[in-house]
């Protein structure tokens, strides 16, 4: 995943999809918003470990709770890890980025249908 000084980005994108439908959508829209912040580039490097990092916490099946032994306790140390991340960064996420999320997202999970009410 890393080449040289730089992050193989297309290698953390196939991890992401490959983990998607397991994960869940809403899980899956806050690693993508990660990855095109990653993908940027206009981010500090310290900011981009911390991306790499939360991504790969996620994606990687052993972690300190792992979701196969502790089933729904297992999800919240990913969940508290990309929360933490998305809060640190959440300022670097545009809404071109937000689109592209959302078209890969209806791409992989199918459209996700709004309901609106009328009044």
């Amino acid at each position: 995943m890393f080449t040289g000084n730089r992050i193989n980005t297309q290698s953390l994108y196939s991890k992401i999809a490959t983990g998607a439908k397991q994960l869940g959508r809403s899980v899956t829209r806050v690693l993508l918003c990660l990855y095109f912040v990653l993908k940027n580039g206009n981010i500090p490097a310290k900011e981009k470990l911390l991306i790499y990092a939360g991504i790969l916490y996620v994606v990687v099946p052993n972690d300190l709770l792992p979701r196969r032994v502790f089933h729904a306790i297992g999800i919240t140390d990913d969940i508290f890890a990309l929360a933490f991340v998305f809060k640190k960064v959440k300022s670097h996420i545009t809404p071109q980025m937000v689109q592209e999320v959302d078209k890969l997202l209806d791409k992989w999970f199918g459209y996700d249908i709004s309901y609106v009410d009328e009044q």
